[in-house]
């Protein structure tokens, strides 16, 4: 039985004292990185934009070799998404993306391995899902106000930049089987990168980018609208809202459903992002982080 096991507790100590997690995600080679910050910039940032920032964070990583602490200063984003890069970088990034009289506003930070901002980008707006590849590229999805709305980057709905956020890929005309109206979760295989999204029409998408090539392919997804899933060749593991583990396999060019359970651990389930990388789901519940295997 492939039952979650817990990765990390935000120590307890920690809790009471007012430290919070407001972003979290998972790196390339599959290590946890969850950001610490004091509660008041929380409830600073839902005051509205630009309060609160910047600020000073820690970043808390856990991996094979055990917890490692290090610290990002004078963070000016929101962290709505979290991502670590090559060379010891961490992105965070605001969902939103505001503009400007001279153009659009940044939204997205690279901080270097001393933790102090080192490049600003403008990844575009309604970033819904975001996942960074083992090379250093970005990779995401969008909401139906990015492909909506003014800014370029977002309009086609799904997108792969570099570190310096350049495009690197966009689907082609009549590459997906429907437009893009909200992106869902992220993921990784090796080097190829899984996007789910649904379109403006009926059904949900998984789409395979390998990026050595730039060629994408698409398959329907099993379950509507997964909080996150990880892949291992034809075996996958898919997160809803729910509550609920749903594990499949890939029969042809569909996946079908070989069992399911539902999630027996402590806490509320972070209903926002999971991440996937080579067939192990990491996910939040409450003040701890889980994994479980495709």
């Amino acid at each position: 039985m492939n039952e979650p096991v817990e990765v990390w507790r935000l120590p307890a100590h920690e809790f009471a004292a007012g430290r919070r997690a407001p972003g979290w995600t998972v790196g390339p080679a599959g290590e946890l990185a969850v950001l610490l910050v004091s509660e008041d910039g929380p409830a600073a940032w839902s005051r509205g934009p630009g309060r609160g920032l910047p600020y000073d964070a820690e970043l808390v990583t856990v991996g094979p070799g055990g917890e490692r602490r290090s610290g990002l200063s004078d963070v000016g984003v929101r962290p709505d998404h979290l991502a670590l890069l090559p060379g010891g970088r961490t992105l965070v990034a605001c969902a939103g993306l505001e503009g400007a009289p001279g153009g659009w506003e940044h939204n997205a930070v690279v901080h270097g391995p001393d933790g102090r901002p080192a490049r600003e980008l403008t990844l575009g707006h309604d970033i819904q899902a975001l996942v960074t590849d083992r090379d250093g590229r970005i990779w995401m999805a969008f909401g139906d106000e990015g492909v909506y709305g003014d800014h370029p980057a977002s309009q086609a709905g799904l997108l792969g930049t570099d570190a310096a956020g350049r495009t690197v890929w966009s689907p082609r005309r009549g590459e997906l089987p429907g437009y893009p109206l909200e992106g869902l979760a992220g993921a990784t295989e090796g080097r190829a990168v899984w996007l789910a999204w649904y379109p403006d029409s009926r059904g949900s998408h998984l789409t395979r980018i390998d990026p050595s090539t730039g060629t994408s392919s698409s398959l329907r997804l099993p379950v509507r609208l997964p909080v996150g899933f990880a892949i291992d060749g034809r075996r996958a593991v898919f997160l809803l809202g729910s509550g609920e583990l749903v594990w499949c396999e890939l029969t042809g060019k569909e996946w079908r459903e070989r069992r399911r359970e539902r999630l027996r651990v402590p806490g509320e389930l972070d209903r926002g992002r999971a991440f996937g990388r080579d067939g192990v789901l990491r996910f939040r519940s409450g003040n701890g982080w889980y994994r479980v295997v495709a």
